[in-house]
């Protein structure tokens, strides 16, 4: 079982015994994020609430950073950005697939079934809880994603929200994933804040664990990690 610091932890956090995701990037700058660091994020009785809305330098800063054993997080939000994508993404990358922020108004998945997964360790797809299976069944036919991230944060009316909301809609999901994909690995994420919770994902059929919100407490990541 291999464990994740999803995106944007995985731009600051690295330790040896886990994976960072880095990003997400999108194919023009988004500014502003510190800005919506301060205004937006917050802790709350149900759980962390952001609306920082894949706020990044874009890729043409991201792409020098990344590094050979860490996962390219991109988000497409533009009709035209898979193409660019797929244009100058090196076909080595390690890439997630970003289909689910809920801060952002659309996204665009035309075009990511020209990446070609077996060129990749990692090409992950990142769902966002209200993913019906309908849905998840066509990214996993039509994208040929190896892996499932699930999942994203739940849109709430501030933003997004992450913690322990976020578990059944994970259980779902992987129970639904080794069921009928048994071939696709599934990383579950959401809510995992002791080895408890990472022992449960792993109970009920999950491959990896990816930590979020849990990074903001330094103690409780380093006993996970």
């Amino acid at each position: 079982m291999k464990k994740f610091i999803a995106a944007p932890f995985g731009n600051y956090i690295k330790t040896k015994n886990t994976i960072s995701v880095s990003g997400s990037w999108t194919v023009e700058k988004r500014t502003g994020r510190i800005i919506q660091i301060v205004k937006t994020l917050r802790y709350t009785k149900r759980g962390w609430v952001n609306k920082i809305g894949l706020r990044n330098p874009g890729i043409t800063i991201g792409l020098p950073k990344h590094k050979e054993n860490e996962v390219f997080s991109i988000a497409g939000i533009e009709k035209e950005d898979w193409r660019i994508f797929a244009e100058k993404i090196p076909k080595d990358f390690n890439v997630e697939v970003n289909m689910s922020c809920p801060n952002i108004d659309e996204h665009h998945i035309e075009g990511i079934e020209d990446f070609d997964p077996s060129t990749r360790e990692w090409f992950i797809g990142k769902i966002s809880p209200l993913t019906t299976f309908e849905e998840l069944d066509s990214y996993i036919n039509s994208f040929k994603f190896k892996q499932i991230h699930a999942c994203n944060t739940l849109p709430v009316e501030k933003g997004g929200l992450s913690g322990k909301e976020l578990i059944p809609y994970t259980t779902k999901f992987v129970k639904h994933i080794k069921e009928n994909y048994p071939e696709v690995e599934v990383i579950a994420g959401g809510g995992i804040d002791s080895i408890k919770d990472v022992e449960y994902y792993k109970e009920i059929g999950a491959d990896h664990v990816s930590f979020g919100t849990v990074c903001f407490n330094p103690l409780k990541l380093r006993k996970l990690v």
